[in-house]
């Protein structure tokens, strides 16, 4: 049990500010009375029911699934990686859960999130961010989404937070894709507060704006998770998709906790974003409680994780190398644990080395729900994730992949990069440096980006690393191994025969993605200056 001491510090830790914003007082009650307790008793391996599709407990009933993305978060920006890190709920979760070692992601924002909802690798999706934001591109429309899988088997789907999958027009929106209700913004970034980005404000529920903007995002999403919770049936399973801002640009949070950090503790930028990492765990603390006093916390599975490693002038992957924007371990080894007591108990307090893609997660949730994960159709990819339960509830210790191809030969800062595990080796294929003030390339200390380390040699044509023995990638073995070279590089080339068309939607590039700004920023100024589609009836002579 938690000590009486630690109890009121955790306490103390959760409860959401009224100092440095004005919050109503519906809002504020939403987050106050939240508190971290930890995880209840696991049910026992023996009393699950397994079948080729679903697993149910012992009452009978489907899992309920919880699945939190945050933003841009590095590796060791969590209290059990780094004491200067104030996070209980994330810290009791992975310490009494399953810690997910070897949890891997896209290097940046977009495309992990399109992996993790349609179970494809990247590239079968897209490799593009949708950055510009008026770039009109998204989530396939021939992939059947996540959301709209579990919808086939029973489950109430919500989502709260960032979409940043398309909005160009209404088949892209996440009502469009499964979901029964969203509220958060469409794009891939905004201000916490304002929710402005470029020509607007993007702050979204279901099919029309919401005018709840102007308060920090994170606090506006605990009243929706308040009111998604009271009005739920725990007899009805659900899916819960918590795809929280934090902790991405810009750096913003409430006062009171920033002051849970000592001003000279470190560089101002750094407690900002360690006071946005505690505002993280305290939304996922809400959802946590919440399913406990619904009853629904020992039919639950929770996946917590990042969608990349920490943007480079920000947070810290320590010891790792590299950022987000890169194939390094840094950029694409996710922070990632599960909880909840659909896991036996003898996988409490484990932690799980197998390789896991994002897109695992995809048939691993529909074989849970009792649906079947197959997407194959014209036009797309089939599903290339795993049901890795096996590796969640113990049954086995080895990873199904025979690779995890985490990128393939998409232009963004320099040509056709990308990058393939094979066993305990992983090829990084082209320069990883890309423009700005900060290093990329190098092991950052815990405290970055307050110090820094000298650069190191990139990528050019390419690095070699054994992973396993040498997770932080300090011994580049491209020279010296050609052999392994050789052999990873033919694996990686095999990508290469596929239809080319299919492959990121026939973008291949950054310089590629078209661009409707001058369009859509005119249609979001003659529609009271919110996001929203802008391909529509009323535009089409625009678009022509």
């Amino acid at each position: 049990m938690m000590s009486s001491s630690r109890r009121s510090r955790t306490c103390a830790l959760i409860a959401c500010s009224l100092v440095a914003l004005a919050l109503s007082q519906s809002l504020l009650a939403s987050c106050a009375n939240v508190r971290g307790e930890p995880t209840e008793s696991k049910r026992t391996a023996g009393q699950q029911q397994e079948e080729e599709y679903g697993r149910e407990s012992a009452a009978g009933s489907k899992p309920h699934i919880v699945f939190v993305l945050v933003d841009d978060w590095g590796y060791s920006d969590v209290g059990f990686r780094n004491p200067a890190i104030k996070s209980p709920m994330f810290d009791e979760l992975a310490s009494s859960g399953v810690l997910l070692d070897r949890h891997y992601v896209y290097k940046y924002c977009s495309p992990s999130r399109a992996s993790l909802m349609s179970g494809r690798w990247p590239h079968h999706a897209h490799q593009w961010n949708i950055v510009p934001q008026t770039v009109p591109l998204g989530l396939n429309l021939n992939f059947t989404a996540m959301p709209a899988k579990l919808k086939q088997a029973g489950y109430a789907t919500h989502m709260v937070g960032k979409w940043h999958l398309g909005l160009k027009s209404e088949e892209y929106l996440p009502v469009s894709r499964g979901f029964d209700t969203m509220t958060g913004f469409l794009t891939g970034g905004e201000d916490h507060v304002t929710q402005r980005i470029q020509c607007g404000t993007d702050f979204w529920t279901g099919r029309a704006p919401d005018t709840r903007n102007g308060t920090y995002d994170a606090l506006t999403y605990c009243s929706v998770l308040e009111e998604m919770f009271s009005s739920h049936s725990a007899d009805t399973p659900l899916f819960l998709y918590l795809a929280l801002h934090n902790v991405h640009a810009p750096f913003q949070a409430p006062q009171d906790f920033v002051d849970k950090y000592a001003a000279n503790s470190t560089c101002k930028q750094r407690r900002m974003y360690q006071a946005m990492v505690s505002v993280a765990d305290n939304v996922t603390a809400l959802v946590v409680q919440r399913l406990k006093e619904k009853g629904m916390w020992n039919n639950t599975l929770l996946v917590v994780s990042s969608d990349n490693g920490a943007a480079p002038c920000a947070g810290s992957n320590y010891p790792l190398k590299g950022s987000k924007l890169t194939f390094f371990e840094g950029g694409v080894r996710a922070s990632a644990f599960a909880n909840g007591g659909l896991l036996p108990a003898k996988m409490s307090g484990t932690k799980v080395e197998g390789y896991i893609h994002i897109a695992d997660w995809y048939p691993t949730f529909c074989k849970l729900a009792g649906v079947d994960p197959d997407d194959s159709g014209p036009g797309r990819f089939p599903v290339d994730g795993h049901d890795v339960w096996p590796l969640l509830s113990g049954e086995s210790t080895e990873s199904t992949h025979d690779d995890i191809i985490l990128g393939f030969n998409y232009s963004d800062y320099h040509p056709q990069q990308g990058a393939i595990i094979v066993g305990d080796y992983k090829l990084i294929v082209g320069a990883q440096k890309f423009p700005g003030n900060c290093d990329s390339l190098m092991h950052p200390p815990i405290d970055y980006p307050c110090s820094k380390a000298p650069e190191e040699a990139d990528c050019d044509p390419m690095c070699l690393y054994d992973i396993r023995s040498d997770p932080r990638e300090t011994h580049d073995l491209y020279k010296s191994q050609p052999a392994v070279v050789q052999r990873l590089l033919h694996r990686y080339m095999q990508y290469a025969d596929e239809p080319r068309a299919m492959q990121d939607q026939g973008y291949h590039s950054r310089a590629s993605l078209p661009n409707e700004a001058d369009v859509a920023c005119a249609y979001f100024a003659k529609h009271g200056g919110y996001w929203r589609p802008w391909h529509t009836s009323d535009s089409a002579a625009q678009l022509v």
